[in-house]
């Protein structure tokens, strides 16, 4: 029997989902203790969750085989990738939250290479539920089908989320790829009355062609938050296209709209006889894969945590069945991210003002349309 990773968990703050994500047992890994700098959020982590509170990489025990990083990396202005760094110098295997930039990603793959453990970043997002049901559809879709379009839309804090996606539907693959900046018009942008939000990018990615609206925005006063949409991604299929509207769902079948016609004798076009085409006339015209709507508590409390669990239990998964394509993989992830980026430039510093709550509210809109409209 293979025994369990003795996990120490590094950060308290996105830190506490990566904790969270222990109070339900999962195979293969245990929660084993907490590597943080001593504030009163991590003493009170470390007595909640019964384990050591440790203050620096070489405090930890021989026993420690695995760490989660959940620190700002470098390329946001943070110490993660150093401490990354300083726990795969003791062998200790290490799965680190995202972004990280191409230049650590690298020297963390040799580090990991030198000292016989493994290296892995975790985006986060494509271990939603959601978002691993539009992934599995999409894979066996593709079984039989192309991709003929993705269509994605998200905000620049979550882009490496959004591309991991892409590449898991895509098995992994992103070549040929490319990105083009759309130019602005001056006479649209004088119209205006407020900046757009969104570059609007071209590209190809494993030669599909991409249409992506990125939000380049970030408030440095909250730099976690203020998205206009999160992620939302549609792949288009020869049959139809699949929507993910947004991270948490839902996720929503459409097929493709295809009125059937038949040529008759006076050399018009007509529509067939729906009962000799029941295949095009009677399935519904979308199909949600659920009827249930998460809220922000079930996000924090169930789905994030449900998340990190299947990110730990892949990477180890990786561990026990070590390959050259899961470095491949990453570094291929983080390069078409660079590409990306280096393209749009850096993100545009805005104020946000807190959000407001919808007006009218939609049940009581719904609940009046209903009524109104009941023909």
């Amino acid at each position: 029997m293979i025994q369990p990773q003795k996990i120490v968990v590094c950060g308290t703050l996105f830190g506490q989902v990566y904790l969270s994500a222990f109070k339900t047992a999962f195979e293969g890994g245990e929660l084993t203790g907490i590597l943080a700098q001593g504030s009163e959020r991590s003493r009170q982590s470390a007595d909640t969750y019964g384990v050591p509170l440790f203050h620096h990489v070489d405090e930890l025990p021989d026993d420690i085989n695995m760490a989660c990083v959940v620190i700002r990396s470098t390329i946001v202005g943070g110490k993660g990738s150093e401490i990354t760094k300083a726990l795969l110098k003791r062998g200790i295997s290490v799965l680190q939250e995202h972004p990280v930039c191409l230049e650590d990603v690298v020297e963390c793959l040799k580090l990991a290479r030198q000292q016989s453990c493994h290296y892995q970043v975790n985006t986060h997002y494509p271990h939603v539920p959601a978002v691993r049901q539009f992934i599995a559809y999409l894979h066996e879709a593709m079984q039989t089908q192309k991709p003929c379009f993705i269509e994605a839309t998200c905000g620049v804090q979550v882009i490496c989320g959004l591309l991991d996606i892409i590449g898991r539907v895509l098995g992994g693959r992103f070549s040929p790829y490319g990105f083009n900046v759309a130019g602005g018009d001056e006479l649209l942008c004088s119209l205006l009355e407020n900046p757009a939000p969104y570059t609007q990018i071209q590209g190809v990615i494993a030669g599909i062609p991409l249409t992506l609206n990125l939000q380049n925005q970030l408030d440095p006063a909250d730099p976690d938050n203020h998205f206009h949409i999160m992620h939302r991604l549609c792949v288009g299929l020869p049959s139809g296209n699949l929507l993910l509207v947004n991270t948490h769902g839902p996720v929503i079948w459409n097929p493709y709209f295809h009125i059937p016609r038949v040529r008759t004798s006076f050399g018009c076009r007509e529509i067939i006889d729906p009962d000799d085409a029941p295949h095009y006339f009677l399935p519904p015209l979308s199909q949600l894969f659920s009827q249930e709507s998460d809220n922000l508590l079930g996000v924090l409390h169930h789905q994030w945590p449900s998340a990190i669990r299947h990110a730990l239990q892949e990477f180890i998964e990786q561990q026990q069945h070590s390959s050259p394509a899961y470095a491949q993989s990453l570094l291929s992830l983080t390069q078409v991210w660079k590409t990306l980026m280096e393209k749009v430039g850096n993100p545009e510093s805005v104020h946000f003002d807190d959000p407001v709550m919808a007006s009218p509210k939609v049940a009581t809109f719904l609940s009046q349309w209903q009524g109104e409209h009941d023909d």
